[in-house]
């Protein structure tokens, strides 16, 4: 029974486009504070930027992840951290009402 539950359980996890994207973040997020801020290894923090960069990830969100976060191990504090940005950007990209002005 135990093999059931963990197949049907599988087969029924959906994770959304935003959700994965989310999690790519956070996972470049991660491995950059580790290279970066624990291993002090330049070159691979460099291999991992590229990285960021190739997979077309946004750098700002990876920034303040990296920075705007004090425990990239932790989910809620990135997730948190990543709810506020997104927050922030949208007010500054929404047009006020007499902008277009």
């Amino acid at each position: 029974m135990g093999l059931l539950q963990t197949l049907q359980r599988r087969l029924l996890h959906y994770d959304s486009p935003s959700r994965q994207l989310q999690q790519a973040h956070f996972d470049a997020a991660r491995n950059l504070a580790q290279a970066q801020f624990q291993l002090a290894d330049a070159e691979l923090s460099q291999r991992l930027w590229q990285d960021v960069a190739d997979r077309d990830l946004d750098v700002d969100r990876v920034l303040n992840l990296l920075y705007g976060c004090w425990f990239q191990e932790d989910p809620a504090e990135l997730r948190a951290a990543d709810v506020e940005f997104q927050a922030r950007r949208e007010r500054e990209l929404v047009p006020g009402v007499f902008e277009h002005c």
